[in-house]
């Protein structure tokens, strides 16, 4: 028997099959009445409306046919799919194409006639086809039905895929929605938070009845504000970027860096933090990275990623960020903090998303910084990720490209 070659546009055509959610369901009326109307308009015992998967033929409807699916190769509607057009095939016995059918000697199917269910963009999806077990012929009238049934259980189809699509629109509309309320939830408390603590300090340094002559007081209300405007002006900074992310796109200042010493300054940074909360910061950056990057958005990444680390470490916890060239340039930064539960890792990139460790133990931040990470690491053709233990800890792995040996000052 003649195998037939697989479509010139398979992909496609099993992606839209696969959009109509048509695949393995439940009769239906609609198919049905199609298949019926096949048999009694053709005048055969056998009728069916016929899916072609990508290794079987899984018939939706079927009259006469006891057989709920079969082999694709064995398949005389796939030659229906390859072509786009009907095929009529008067005798399966003596034609050389498919003498070898196991429909002939199994079923003794010795007539085929199968017209293509065409969706508007054009892709086959399957068949409405006939068989008989005597050979014969159509008349021309039989041959425009069959062409009729096949487009109009093709609409069929294509009201499948569209309610399919529409509704996964919907969810995604919904989902959208909520993380709207959670971002603006999260953002008014991450404004309201520091500015509270601004207005409280300003306010008892304004009461003269409460205001004190001590400079070292005074200093300390105004460090505490500070870090409060500094948090804010974060805060800013980062829904700033996610907005040029989204509409032009991260702008990178390329020159030649060591990512060791990039890694070894935000540890520096990082650790007077990680020293507040009782943590241990350990930073293996002894041997030069080169690679290429943006310096300035690079450094604004590792903090992220570090103050993550330090936020979600309780006392007494460790947090490791090391460096090595080979294979390629590559930071690691791991933790023994409170880990990311399973159904929160595929999205912890995600803009505002929020972990439900994080909502659980009340962790400041509007669910941005990670969204940010990834856009500048993939900014730089690196790549990212993220794997974590709830309880045990959280490990987030960075790669980079790498380029020749930049100069280097100092150690790392």
């Amino acid at each position: 028997m003649s195998k037939p070659s697989r479509t010139d546009d398979e992909p496609q055509r099993l992606a839209a099959l696969a959009e109509t959610g048509i695949l393995d369901t439940r009769a239906e009326a609609d198919f049905d009445d199609i298949a019926a109307l096949a048999a009694d308009i053709c005048d055969t015992p056998i009728a069916m409306v016929s899916m072609v998967d990508a290794d079987r033929q899984w018939f939706k409807a079927r009259v006469g046919w006891e057989l709920e699916e079969g082999a694709r190769e064995d398949s005389f509607c796939t030659h229906v799919v390859r072509d786009r057009q009907l095929l009529e095939i008067d005798d399966t016995v003596t034609d050389p194409r498919f003498a070898g059918n196991p429909a002939n000697a199994e079923h003794g199917v010795r007539f085929y006639a199968g017209a293509p269910m065409l969706l508007q963009d054009g892709h086959a999806t399957g068949t409405v086809c006939v068989m008989d077990r005597r050979p014969r012929q159509l008349t021309l009238q039989q041959r425009r039905a069959l062409r009729s049934l096949a487009r109009h259980a093709a609409a069929h189809l294509e009201l499948r895929r569209y309610a399919r699509t529409i509704g996964d629109t919907a969810d995604r509309l919904r989902e959208l929605d909520r993380l709207k309320d959670s971002f603006l939830a999260s953002v008014s408390h991450e404004l309201r938070t520091p500015l509270s603590s601004v207005r409280g300090y300003i306010e008892v340094l304004l009461d003269e009845d409460e205001a004190t002559n001590d400079p070292e007081t005074v200093r300390r209300f105004l460090a505490v504000m500070q870090r409060n405007a500094d948090r804010l002006l974060r805060l800013i900074d980062d829904l700033l970027l996610v907005a040029r992310l989204h509409e032009t796109g991260l702008q990178l200042d390329m020159v030649e860096i060591d990512l060791a010493e990039l890694a070894y300054q935000a540890s520096l940074t990082s650790r007077p933090i990680a020293e507040h909360k009782r943590l241990s910061l350990t930073a293996r950056t002894d041997h030069p990275v080169p690679t290429t990057g943006d310096p300035e958005r690079l450094a604004q990444a590792l903090n992220h990623l570090l103050f993550n680390a330090v936020k979600f470490t309780p006392a007494g916890g460790h947090v490791t960020i090391a460096t090595t060239a080979e294979p390629q340039p590559t930071l690691t930064i791991a933790d023994t903090g409170v880990g990311v539960p399973a159904e929160d890792l595929p999205h912890v990139f995600d803009r505002f998303h929020r972990s439900s460790t994080a909502d659980h133990l009340a962790a400041q931040g509007a669910g941005l910084g990670l969204t940010i990470v990834k856009a500048i690491i993939e900014a730089h053709h690196g790549d990212i990720t993220v794997a974590s233990t709830p309880g045990q800890g959280t490990t987030v792995q960075l790669t980079l490209p790498a380029t020749a040996p930049p100069p280097r000052d100092g150690p790392a």
